[in-house]
């Protein structure tokens, strides 16, 4: 048969009066229409999904086609569409214990059915996030994890602790990305984009399965894959944003400056610095070249850096093979000028269904940082130091060499702009390269046989050369300040290569027989680890500009015909190699009855080259039981429960990361030259003392736990209370003389921490077009110090001491009673110092033998908060939607010294807060701050003691987002599955509870200032899916 052009359009025709447009709602159970639900066409390719009100529109769609309509915790329906070219589509609720799975350790189980202590953290809770490290996208997101974002430099990343400081030192939890343990870096430099969830491990029965690495818990973190039946997906998500400043220092102007550092000479009994009419001209500004009034942070800081990221990622689900594949791009620019930071990733996931039985699947990552500066770096210190009164620079153009009329040599020696402007320049690359390939063998009903080997490798080379400098020239004499001259400049170069390998598999079973459901899995491990470094330095280049290692002094040089005392000529080099390994069994049991009784077990035995062969082996068991009360027969009649579990766990954890590599054999070090009979010879020497017999740190953890939801599952809740003691903690010996080695470390310390959590969220809807979730959590620590080796107290810093039955982080020092009133209230008192008088602070004695000395100080506060909270409210109005997230912390001390809490430190300046201090005109006893003193003529109040403990308790709006996507005819026109566009602010608001904190970002921890600001970013963002 030949069918006609006529003939042709007549079939056209025909085909189209037999399709139609069809458009319709999903709705929920409350009549809510559900976003992102998936429509299909049965049987072909054809589909898309809803938008944010639920609706859908599908062209072309034959007569009598049925739609097949999907969304996770809800059963799929199929709609014969007919004729109607409009329907609705009520979704069911699929009961969570079917649906939901949360990945733990080797494997995954259903949330109803786990036993142990798991949070989970969705990639929808880390979207639109303007951060730079993952870390800090989880503050506040789940209970026992704490999040301390460090502020700092670009590349500056949070400090991560779960359920509290399990040892004396860093507390680090493991972290195992993809079924691969990685370190806290690479954990930081993975895209948020790129994270399909995070299952926080905390308790022993859930932690267990990792052994010897798991004391401080572990974060699983899965990626995202190509799944469902998505044809190819094409998203793209970039933000643009400007940052600034949290918090900044408040100095006082010159003029108050110069006012208030006579006031202290005055109280030193010395005499006034500045006269009347110097100060005027710090106001006035008549003669700034000798009377200068210089804000050195508006000066040092760049204004509003920008930082921006663009991801873009393609997926593709089919019957045989899925992949998602994505590349990104971080430029973070730092507040410090010429300071920026470049960071690109690279992501694939990939996996093939080879037959009925098979699948194998490889995962490629990739990331390369680059951190530069291209000029000198800048000191915070030095920068708190400087005073208004120092000229930044002078009117010819020249540095700034003048104060008050005469030379000052603080501002010749520490001028930052001076150093960020001619002292050199560095840059620092980081390349990270993950491959690897998984199998999945499936040979009979019930057995999975799973298979991984992976190879990561880190390449690192830092670059940092050093300017000479010509000598500044006075500019009131026109002479050259030879002091302030670099005579000699120098390059470091260091260079480091790290390779890791890591081959497991393991076997899972399942077996169901009635209402009985037992599970075993089985496997092993074997992961190697070798690194390599090198350092090479140089010195004396012919100028700045020849930068090449071989162009600066030689080691071939005669160096004795040298005077290199101070090692002017020549840098040493070294070289470093160091390796281990580590080969584990481990295994887990679950069985369950009718979904209500749940048990487990599991245990680890890990063999690892750290220790000595003797006790390289350590066995780390745990048992879990779980009753899931909702699913008795004496509940079916209690509707407004909708689930309730009781939990209960035992088991031990281990720590072997603390041990130092080389702690059980003897260190030699080269270097050293021996005499024999006149003659020197060159030898090796003994670096440290060993101890064979150290071993793992030990963690035994009991928990016990609640999860519950009413209201037709809209309030959920979920408790924890844990006890967890940790014994063999590793601990320095002190030196006896005249033993000079530096003494090994050795299992002697114990802590013990106590904890409670709290998790609650609400999710409903008002109407057909508001939706809101609120979410709370809670958790409260208490830590104390159960054993140090026999040792009582041990001092670890200059106000930090570890203390038997104190806290982890306590400090140290005098008790305060406030500040004398008179004469007469420092003579009734005990004895503190010649110099003390009225104004000083007034410090307990103790002991009441009428003096104060180092017998009367004690522990006087801890910078480990108790209590860590956050809030969250998620709301969505048809197509706005509006996140906002807080966090809080309470029950911190922070401890500010030198330049960031003394005035006058160094010849430093003096904060705006110490107008509020004591004065003979305001002899007040409570007031802020004692009487003014320079650190030189006022020592007694510059004593560690609890009047310069600050309060770092705070809240903080972490997270505020305004989302807005276009509706969904729109988006189809423009042939995308959905456009949206939003706004975001990160850190936007803080509230201190102590005022006297209030120029300080009360994140950055205690000492003298020198990690600069924390950062608040404000951005505007795009994301776009075809």
């Amino acid at each position: 048969m030949v069918i006609k052009e006529k003939d042709q359009k007549i079939l056209k025709v025909s085909i189209a009066a037999n399709a139609q447009d069809v458009t319709g709602t999903v709705v929920d159970e409350n009549g809510s229409g559900i976003p992102g639900a998936n429509i299909r066409i049965k049987g072909t390719d054809r589909g898309g999904v809803t938008d944010n009100n639920g609706q859908f529109k599908l062209t072309n769609v034959p007569a009598g086609a049925i739609l097949v309509i999907s969304y996770i915790g809800y059963f799929t329906q199929e709609v014969n569409v007919g004729s109607n070219s409009r329907i609705s589509v009520k979704m069911q609720v699929q009961p969570s214990d079917l649906t939901e799975v949360v990945v733990v350790g080797y494997g995954a189980q259903k949330k109803a059915n786990l036993s142990g202590s798991v949070a989970t953290i969705t990639s929808s809770q880390l979207k639109d996030r303007p951060v730079t490290s993952m870390q800090n996208a989880l503050q506040g997101l789940t209970p026992g994890l704490t999040i301390i974002q460090r502020p700092g430099d670009v590349t500056s990343v949070g400090s991560v602790t779960l359920r509290g400081r399990t040892n004396l030192g860093a507390a680090s939890p493991m972290y195992i990305i993809d079924g691969i343990p990685a370190t806290s870096t690479q954990f930081a430099s993975l895209n948020p984009n790129d994270v399909e969830s995070i299952s926080v491990l905390k308790d022993a029965a859930a932690a267990s399965i990792y052994g010897s690495r798991a004391a401080n818990g572990v974060l699983v973190i899965t990626t995202k894959r190509g799944k469902g039946e998505d044809k190819g997906a094409v998203e793209f998500n970039t933000t643009y944003g400007l940052q600034s400043p949290t918090r900044l220092p408040k100095y006082t102007n010159a003029t108050d400056y110069a006012t208030l550092l006579n006031e202290a000479l005055t109280n030193a009994g010395r005499a006034a610095l500045y006269s009347p009419e110097q100060i005027q001209k710090f106001g006035n500004g008549s003669d700034p070249d000798n009377y200068a009034n210089t804000d050195w942070y508006k000066l040092a800081l760049r204004k509003n850096p920008a930082q921006s990221n663009s991801t873009i990622s393609v997926s593709s689900a089919g019957k045989a093979t899925n992949y998602y594949l994505s590349a990104s791009y971080l430029n973070q620019q730092s507040v410090v000028p010429n300071k920026d930071q470049n960071r690109y990733t690279l992501n694939l996931n990939a996996d093939t269904k080879v037959n009925s039985i098979l699948k194998l699947g490889t995962n490629i990552s990739y990331y390369r940082q680059n951190y530069d500066i291209n000029g000198g770096d800048l000191s915070w210190v030095a920068l708190n130091r400087l005073t208004p009164v120092l000229a930044a620079r002078q009117s010819d153009g020249s540095w700034g060499t003048i104060a008050g009329g005469a030379l000052s040599t603080t501002l010749a020696a520490d001028n930052v702009l001076r150093r960020m402007a001619e002292s050199g320049k560095s840059y620092n690359r980081n390349n990270y390269l993950q491959t690897a390939a998984t199998a999945v063998l499936t040979p009979v009903k019930g057995l999975s046989i799973n298979g991984l080997a992976s190879l990561k490798t880190t390449n690192t080379n830092s670059w940092a050369f050093t300017n000479t400098m010509d000598p500044l020239i006075n500019f009131l004499t026109k002479a050259p300040i030879t002091s302030t001259a670099v005579t000699v400049n120098e390059l470091k170069e260091k260079w480091g290569k790290t390779q890791n390998f890591l081959v497991q598999g393991y076997a899972d079973y399942e077996y169901k027989i009635n209402q009985h459901v037992a599970k075993l899995m089985v496997g092993a491990s074997q992961e190697s680890n070798i690194a390599r470094s090198a350092y090479l330095g140089r010195k004396r280049f012919p100028n700045n500009d020849m930068t090449t290692i071989v162009s600066g002094s030689s080691a071939t040089e005669d160096v004795s015909t040298l005077t290199d005392d101070l090692n002017q000529n020549i840098l040493g080099n070294s070289t470093s190699d160091l390796e281990w390994a580590m080969r584990s069994f481990f295994g887990r049991f679950n069985y369950s009855f009718n979904d209500k009784y749940l048990l487990e077990a599991n245990l680890r035995m890990d063999y690892s080259s750290r220790f000595h062969p003797d006790v390289r082996r350590a066995i780390f068991p745990s048992f879990s039981a779980a009753w899931r009360l909702s699913q008795e027969s004496f509940m079916k009649n209690v509707t407004w429960i909708s689930d309730l579990k009781l939990r209960g766990s035992w088991g031990m954890l281990g720590n072997q990361d603390a041990v130092p590599l080389g702690n059980y054999f003897s260190l030699l070090k080269s270097g050293y030259s021996y005499s024999f009979d006149g003659t020197p010879y060159d030898g090796v020497w003994q670096a440290a003392g060993v101890e064979p017999s150290a071993t793992w740190e030990k963690v035994r953890m009991t928990n016990f736990g609640l999860d519950f939801s009413v209201l037709k599952g809209k309030l959920v809740v979920n408790a924890d209370y844990y006890i967890k003691n940790s014994t063999d903690i590793l601990i320095q010996r002190n030196a006896l003389a005249p033993y000079a080695l530096t003494p090994p470390a050795r299992n002697a310390g114990s802590v013990k921490n106590k904890g409670l959590e709290l998790n609650l969220s609400y999710n409903d809807v008002i109407g057909t077009d508001f939706r809101y979730s609120i979410g709370a959590n809670l958790s409260k620590i208490s830590n104390k110090i159960t054993g140090l080796g026999g040792d009582n107290n041990r001092m670890t810093g200059t106000y930090f001491i570890e203390k038997l039955g104190e806290s982890v982080g306590s400090f140290y020092g005098y008790e305060a009673e406030g500040l004398f009133v008179d004469a007469a209230d420092v003579a009734g008192h005990a004895f503190q110092t010649a110099a003390t008088g009225p104004g000083d602070i007034k410090y307990k004695d103790l002991n009441g033998d009428s003096k104060i000395d180092a017998a009367d100080r004690k522990v006087i506060g801890n910078d480990v908060p108790f209590l860590n909270y956050g809030l969250s409210l998620n709301m969505a109005y048809k197509n706005f939607n509006l996140e906002v997230l807080t966090y809080g912390v309470a029950g911190v001390k922070t401890y500010l010294e030198s330049e960031a809490g003394s005035p006058f430190f160094n010849s430093a300046g003096v904060k705006e807060a110490f107008k509020s201090r004591w004065t003979k005109e305001n002899p007040d006893p409570n007031a802020d701050f004692p009487r003014l003193l320079r650190s030189q003529d006022g020592p007694q109040n510059a004593q560690i003691s609890s009047f310069w403990l600050f309060s770092g308790s705070y809240f903080r709006v972490r997270g505020l987002t305004l989302g807005y996507s276009l509706p969904t005819l729109l988006t189809q026109r423009l042939k995308a599955q959905g456009i949206r566009f939003y706004i975001t602010a990160n850190n936007p608001f803080t509230y201190m509870a102590d005022k006297r904190l209030a120029d300080y970002d009360p994140e950055t921890g205690s000492g003298r200032g020198g990690n600069g600001p924390g950062l608040k970013t404000w951005s505007i963002g795009a994301n776009i899916k075809f």
